[in-house]
């Protein structure tokens, strides 16, 4: 526990309140039957800009020893998770395919970071704060699958 929650601490503030937000947003729109998801579309396209154009930033380095392209590589996908779930959202023709190409992205980068914590080149804090962005992006997808 004491490890999730120094991953947690890892990441940024304003991403922590627009993960939980997408999270809420997402739960209410589906479980609760609320029609409307212009919250969800405004949280979905503000982690994208977060994660892609700011990801050296809000995603950061794990120690000062490494450059910026993981990060800026990691927040390109994770963006490509989030724009996945937007168009999910707006119930664009054929929204499944987005869905099941960023699972397919997300499991390489999931072998990946799992590689690179065996190896110990990154700081586990690091990879595990990863691994809580992974999780968020593969629930809110998989909640979204389903409850279509």
């Amino acid at each position: 526990m004491a490890q999730v929650s120094s991953s947690v601490k890892k990441m940024h503030f304003a991403e922590i309140v627009l993960i939980l937000s997408v999270v809420v947003a997402t739960i209410v729109r589906y479980a609760f039957g609320f029609q409307s998801f212009f919250f969800l579309e405004i949280f979905c396209i503000l982690l994208a800009l977060m994660y892609f154009p700011f990801g050296f930033y809000f995603i950061g380095k794990p120690t000062d020893n490494y450059n910026n392209t993981i990060t800026i590589v990691l927040g390109f996908i994770y963006a490509l998770g989030m724009m996945a779930i937007l168009i999910s959202e707006v119930n664009i023709d054929s929204y499944r395919y987005p869905l099941i190409a960023d699972f397919f992205v997300l499991a390489v980068v999931i072998g990946y970071l799992l590689y690179r914590l065996r190896s110990a080149e990154f700081p586990r804090v690091y990879i595990n704060a990863q691994l809580i962005r992974i999780a968020f992006i593969v629930f809110v997808s998989l909640f979204i699958l389903i409850a279509k």
